[in-house]
């Protein structure tokens, strides 16, 4: 069954909403909160690392309730529209700590809107990732489902990680314009998440299973899904690892590399950019070759580039900079396309085993574990930076210890890279082909 194209753009942007909230906290809160806030790094991860843990806990019994919602509006969608306008808020809050609550109420201020930032967006991202199990059955357009999302989650990565950096200088650049960076784009995901319910009307859509399992129930029957636990640990380690580079990321920027928010933006825009024109060459592999075949190659290339970041230097040519960012952008395509389409080829034989219709469950199980291996990343990099002699107190571009500059190198190449290396190992249990799921 294809899914209107309508509809596969209007979902796939919901990736663009939730990629952007996602990557502004992971990627700029730790940043902010050290050189601004002036917390401690430790600190800092730990309270991000308690949120996502939180995060982790709540997503199953979401992914439950989701699937035995009835309204007029399908099982998911409504999940979208009430969670969309405390997504947006909370984004904007976490960047606007009063500068006089002191250090008792600066961390009850976040503590508090950390909690607001984690219940909407498990509330929208659950049932957005269930979506799909839904919206069709077959194995190829469920790819090019998911090449809509990639191409939005792309957009969302520039949106999280470089478009805030330019927003903040072009306000300034000081602590005030961290609230105004915030602001606008807390606003930009409300807009995109409310008009992700809205054009997803007239998806298909999945009636309750008239007799559900309970929360337990699901867990049991979740030990048969060989193809989704195998999945399940390669994202624990996937996002292990982008956890630890998101984290780290300004800091490698700005104290080794002596780069300007602006290169920061221009590298971004490249990998954006490549990412988003080899989408559709990864979508012709993935009809061709079997997609965990693909997705093994798009790791082994992805994990070779991200070690050419042991070459780099502030001297070494822009030119250089932007060739990385290509190489990555272009495997990175692959990452996100081929990960989500092996995902819900395990919604689909979840049905043929148990026939049951619960990808809200299912969706719960995958997001619980990136969810806890997101929590992972900024409490690393806060305790080797704490650990390793970062000073906070200097300017975010200054040079810092040899051993907080090893910290940084740690968090961005070696454990990325270490993690992608053991996942493809783990990939050797993963054996769902398109045979497996024909009726």
């Amino acid at each position: 069954m294809r899914v209107p194209t309508r509809i596969a753009a209007f979902w796939g942007l919901g990736a663009f909403a939730t990629t952007t909230m996602l990557n502004g906290v992971s990627i700029v809160l730790l940043f902010f909160l050290v050189n601004f806030v002036k917390i401690e790094p430790v600190i800092a991860g730990g309270l991000l690392f308690a949120s996502k843990m939180f995060d982790a806990l709540i997503d199953p019994p979401i992914g439950v309730l989701s699937d035995r919602t009835v309204s007029r509006f399908g099982r998911r969608r409504p999940w979208l529209l009430g969670a969309s306008f405390f997504c947006g808020l909370s984004f904007a809050m976490l960047f606007n700590v009063p500068a006089d609550a002191g250090q008792t109420g600066t961390y009850l201020f976040l503590s508090g809107w950390l909690f607001v930032y984690t219940v909407a967006y498990a509330v929208f991202a659950v049932p957005y990732l269930a979506m799909p199990g839904e919206m069709t059955d077959d194995y190829h357009e469920r790819s090019r489902l998911m090449s809509w999302r990639t191409v939005f989650m792309t957009f969302g990565n520039l949106m999280g990680s470089a478009v805030p950096p330019v927003v903040v200088a072009a306000f300034g650049g000081d602590r005030p314009a961290y609230g105004q960076m915030g602001v606008v784009l807390g606003l930009v995901i409300f807009i995109a998440m409310f008009l992700t319910f809205a054009g997803t009307s007239g998806a298909a859509q999945r009636d309750p299973d008239p007799r559900p399992l309970s929360l337990a129930g699901n867990f049991r029957l979740l030990r048969g899904n060989l193809p989704l636990l195998v999945l399940m640990g390669t994202k624990v380690l996937l996002y292990i690892g982008l956890a630890a580079f998101s984290a780290v990321l300004l800091f490698f920027f700005s104290s080794l590399l002596k780069k300007s928010p602006a290169a920061v933006g221009a590298f971004f825009g490249v990998f954006s950019l490549a990412t988003i024109l080899f989408t559709p060459v990864q979508l012709w592999v993935g009809r061709r070759v079997e997609k965990r075949r693909a997705y093994l190659v798009c790791m082994g290339a992805y994990a070779l580039g991200m070690l050419s970041w042991l070459l780099a230097s502030p001297a070494e040519p822009d030119a250089a900079l932007y060739a990385r960012a290509l190489w990555l952008g272009a495997f990175n395509a692959g990452l996100f396309l081929f990960g989500y389409s092996m995902l819900v080829d395990t919604y689909a034989w979840d049905h043929q085993v148990t026939g049951l219709r619960r990808e809200g469950f299912l969706a719960s199980a995958i997001s619980f574990v990136e969810k806890l291996s997101l929590a992972v990343g900024p409490l690393v990099i806060g305790a080797l930076l704490s650990a390793m002699g970062f000073d906070k107190t200097l300017p975010p571009s200054a040079d810092q210890s040899a051993g907080a500059g090893q910290a940084m190198l740690i968090g961005f190449v070696w454990i990325p890279v270490g993690t992608q290396l053991l996942a493809m190992l783990l990939l050797r249990w993963y054996r769902l082909e398109y045979r497996d799921l024909q009726d």
